[in-house]
């Protein structure tokens, strides 16, 4: 085997690896954490701003991976603060999230992110971001339930500046987040109906979504 090929066989399982540790030793315990709220709530309590801190670099973390459900993240954070307080804080950290990631994909490029996700993942990102208006591209990425975190990594396609990319991800994340957060809220009084109905107008949102981009890619051809 030539080393060139070995090499990147081993960088390969190496990220793999970093990948699947992600996970098992810091994923699975921060949802475990996240998930008993009387649990986070008695550590925020007794930490004060450095919980929130701490509990917004999970956020940041699970926002980085893209192999870390953030649901339990948002509804958490509504239980312990309301929908609104909730939705500022994890946008804050998710922002920066994206921000950490979109920066890292400028400078390393398509290769360097080739080692980090399966290709076919990122063609099917890439496919839709040459769909239209690089800026109109990132605002729905953020703003409907889409792969956001993958995109982030390739957000570089956008051609924008860092303070224009800021602006617009925290903006345009804040309405998806906000309908968790505020689930997480109502979930204190049972308020089952309000996470349901949230839950169904993202499905809905998404298959509108992959109709329109479906029409366009027909028009297209």
């Amino acid at each position: 085997m030539k080393k060139g090929v070995l090499r990147t066989v081993l960088t390969l399982l190496l990220i793999a690896a970093f990948m699947a540790a992600l996970y098992f030793l810091v994923g699975k315990p921060m949802i475990k954490f996240v998930g008993n709220p009387d649990e986070l709530d008695a550590f925020v309590k007794e930490k004060g701003l450095l919980g929130f801190i701490i509990f917004g670099l999970f956020v940041f973390v699970q926002t980085m991976s893209t192999c870390i459900p953030g649901l339990p993240f948002y509804l958490s954070s509504g239980y312990l603060l309301g929908g609104f307080k909730g939705a500022l804080l994890c946008d804050l950290f998710a922002t920066l999230g994206n921000t950490a990631a979109f920066l890292l994909g400028r400078k390393f490029g398509r290769s360097f992110l080739c080692y980090l996700f399966p290709e076919d993942k990122l063609s099917k990102v890439e496919e839709i971001i040459d769909k239209g208006n690089p800026k109109l591209i990132h605002i729905l990425f953020m703003l409907f339930p889409l792969p956001k975190d993958t995109y982030a990594w390739l957000g570089y396609y956008s051609e924008e500046t860092l303070p224009v990319w800021i602006i617009i991800t925290f903006i345009a994340r804040f309405p998806h987040i906000f309908l968790y957060t505020f689930g997480g809220e109502k979930l204190m009084s049972n308020q089952y109906g309000i996470l349901i109905g949230g839950g169904v107008f993202a499905v809905v949102l998404y298959a509108v979504m992959i109709l329109v981009l479906k029409k366009i890619k027909k028009q297209r051809h």
